[in-house]
């Protein structure tokens, strides 16, 4: 769990609170959107009072990015762990239900998923893209897959979201994470 110190001054000109006030003590906490917030300070300088469109992301950077997020899944399928060291940043991280994963820690859980897992097929759609900052966006999916790790089948509906950089020339991700849906057929 993480506090972060809000500020009398957020509180007005006197130590009073307001009357709209939500949060009265002085310390809020954040759960599971902890590990966003490194993220989200990296990418604080960025415009964040303009909506963004579907036009401020480049098809060409949108199809790039579909194209490697898609790599990720034909890697798991062919036991390929090797992508995932090339288009993963040393310092990425991975987070799932299984909890959160440093790019080593993900490609030794690659390497294990290889000898244990079986894996049919898989499918992505809806994708969409948002710009965070020059040369960072987010990437979001849905994902069917149908794979069988140690006798038991993978939930089929995921969805997933990747944050990518461009680093050196190339997109690599810093970020992934899935999430399994519950109840969908």
């Amino acid at each position: 769990m993480l506090g972060l110190f809000v500020s009398p001054a957020f509180q007005g000109q006197n130590d009073r609170p307001m009357k709209h006030e939500l949060f009265p003590a002085k310390k809020i906490f954040l759960t599971g959107a902890a590990i966003l917030l490194p993220l989200a300070l990296l990418f604080a300088p960025m415009n964040a009072q303009t909506p963004h469109s579907k036009a401020d992301v480049p098809g060409n950077v949108q199809q790039e990015l579909v194209r490697i997020e898609t790599g990720f899944f034909e890697a798991w399928k062919s036991k390929d762990d090797a992508y995932f060291r090339d288009h993963m940043l040393e310092n990425g991280v991975f987070w799932g239900e299984g909890g959160t994963f440093s790019r080593d820690q993900q490609l030794q859980r690659q390497q294990a998923s290889a000898k244990t897992c079986t894996v049919e097929g898989y499918g992505l759609s809806d994708f969409g893209a948002l710009p965070l900052a020059a040369g960072a966006y987010l990437l979001t999916y849905k994902a069917e897959q149908y794979a069988t790790c140690n006798g038991e089948k993978l939930p089929v509906h995921l969805n997933g979201s990747s944050i990518y950089i461009l680093k050196a020339g190339r997109w690599q991700a810093i970020y992934r994470a899935e999430v399994p849906l519950e109840n969908q057929h």
